[in-house]
């Protein structure tokens, strides 16, 4: 439902995207006059920015590429040598190239990337969309402006969602969602659109209550093991984030904190390794 037809507040104007209002304005002034140059967009997840690019490039010839599980952009290379090599629209607009989750892409690929920045660049834009912007090549970075954008504040969340579910939910749900999302705008609005067809977040928080009140604190490791295999196996069958039992449970716990970080670095290791990771360290430290 997000972002489709069904979802009739999507955001279809620059003003309607939450936070980083500054930002996205400057940047679209330069890419309206073809005054920008190559774009290194780095920000976290659900901050916005596939969201600007849609809006911001609507009217300019574009091809959109996923580089997860593309790394090496094997089936994509003559699509976009093709592409980049075309000329500007009729009306004199730029080409543009979006690579979502760029740093996953190989050094290999980067330098093929770099020859087509220097090669196309009379008439076509490339755009490395990432949350990882160490993940980019010095080569790349130095034929770029680097753009870096930062997650909606708790108050821009919250007035997104009201609109985008027509204040539907109350207050509490609405506030509760917030919370648990981190910062993740798109998060956030999965979990209200689930809210609206069934009763999720009070039922989440009821089931992570139970497991975590089922933690052997002065266990044994064996006994955290154990309890480890059916609090992931219960949020599996819930459809629950791992990552809300450890915030939840150790909010204030700096091995959770990095273990979370690490969640959905692409190529990095599966969430359920690190889940159970984290849980062994925390019995170690028998917190």
């Amino acid at each position: 439902m997000l972002d489709s037809e069904k979802d009739t507040f999507r955001p279809v104007k620059l003003c309607d995207i939450v936070g980083n209002t500054e930002i996205w304005n400057s940047t679209y002034n330069l890419i309206k006059t073809n005054a920008a140059s190559h774009i290194v967009l780095i920000g976290p997840a659900g901050s916005g920015k596939s969201t600007f690019l849609r809006i911001a490039l609507s009217s300019f010839p574009t091809i959109v590429i996923n580089c997860t599980g593309n790394s090496g952009l094997r089936d994509y290379r003559d699509t976009i040598r093709v592409f980049a090599r075309g000329s500007k629209s009729n009306d004199g607009n730029m080409r543009w190239v979006i690579l979502e989750h760029a740093d996953s892409l190989t050094s290999d690929t980067q330098a093929f990337l770099r020859r087509m920045l220097e090669t196309t660049s009379a008439t076509t834009r490339f755009v490395f969309e990432c949350k990882d912007g160490g993940a980019i090549t010095e080569p790349i970075y130095s034929r770029s402006m680097i753009i870096s954008v930062n997650s909606p504040d708790p108050l821009e969340m919250s007035f997104e969602i009201n609109r985008r579910t027509n204040y539907a939910l109350s207050k509490r749900n609405v506030d509760t969602i917030v919370k648990y999302s981190y910062g993740n705008l798109r998060h956030a609005l999965v979990k209200a659109f689930a809210q609206l067809l069934c009763n999720y977040i009070d039922e989440g928080e009821s089931i992570i209550g139970n497991i975590l009140k089922s933690r052997p604190l002065n266990g044994s490791k064996k006994e955290w093991i154990s309890w480890a295999l059916q609090a992931e196996s219960t949020c599996k069958l819930e459809g629950i984030d791992l990552r809300d039992v450890l915030r939840i449970g150790w909010p204030n716990n700096t091995t959770v904190a990095n273990t979370c970080s690490q969640w959905s670095r692409l190529g990095g290791t599966s969430p359920r390794t690190l889940f159970f990771d984290c849980v062994s360290g925390l019995c170690v430290k028998n917190v």
